[in-house]
């Protein structure tokens, strides 16, 4: 379970930046989010390879992630044999182990890869939302909001095997792209949300983004990219909540 296995872009070192701007800050260990956890191959006793986080929709049973967590458009595969471990800290998993039964992307990101629509949705069997609780998906917020991203590195970059925190501000990487600026975000934090209003208290917030994108979600760890949600992760989600076979 602690061995993680990311399937992003991150350190390859041909799309190197020039470097981390000047007072970037770094990501630190912390207790998590009961509403945030790893996704792992194998029910729950495989590898974890990216994050996902429970997400407010009327069936209650919805987790948002990038699509390229779920959907390879470059060989045409969904992934299979996932598992959602909210809360998930160094081998334990406090609130239980959810199967995944159903993915849905936005066919845009399924035939062409558009990074504009990295993001998807994954349905568990109960109602998670209710058992757990839930972020608030928010659109159409602009630039230069301040967030709080909860994620999962590899734990080659992780030996506690925890999960890692940041606050920054965002900034336009283009019209429907934005950045995110800390160090520590290695493969594996893929699908990480971008919190508007974070409240430690209750760990939900309100969502306006979820890592990946733009070279799916970066390459190197101290920048970090998302699609800015629009109506479009509405309509997915309302798409994913309706239809739910196997996937959609």
């Amino acid at each position: 379970m602690a061995t993680a296995t990311p399937v992003t872009n991150r350190n390859d070192e041909t799309l190197l930046p020039a470097g981390p701007p000047s007072g970037t800050p770094s990501a630190k260990y912390s207790g998590g989010s009961k509403v945030i956890g790893a996704l792992f191959y194998n029910n729950g006793s495989g590898k974890h390879y990216c994050t996902a986080s429970i997400i407010n929709a009327p069936k209650q049973n919805l987790l948002l992630t990038a699509a390229h967590c779920l959907y390879n458009p470059h060989n045409h595969k969904w992934n299979s044999n996932v598992a959602f471990v909210p809360g998930y800290s160094a081998g334990h998993r406090p609130r239980g182990v959810w199967p995944i039964w159903m993915m849905a992307v936005d066919k845009r990101w399924a035939n062409n890869a558009d990074a504009d629509l990295d993001f998807g949705f994954a349905a568990v069997n109960g109602r998670i939302a209710h058992t757990i609780g839930y972020n608030t998906i928010w659109i159409n917020e602009g630039f230069n909001r301040r967030v709080t991203v909860i994620g999962y590195p590899a734990k080659a970059h992780n030996p506690p095997d925890k999960p890692i925190s940041c606050a920054n501000t965002t900034f336009k990487q283009a019209k429907y792209q934005q950045g995110f600026d800390c160090k520590g975000f290695y493969g594996g934090t893929s699908g990480s949300p971008w919190m508007m209003n974070y409240n430690s208290h209750t760990q939900t917030g309100y969502v306006i983004g979820a890592l990946g994108g733009y070279q799916e979600g970066g390459s190197v760890d101290w920048r970090s990219y998302a699609a800015v949600f629009d109506n479009d992760i509405i309509k997915l989600r309302k798409y994913a909540n309706d239809c739910q076979p196997s996937h959609c």
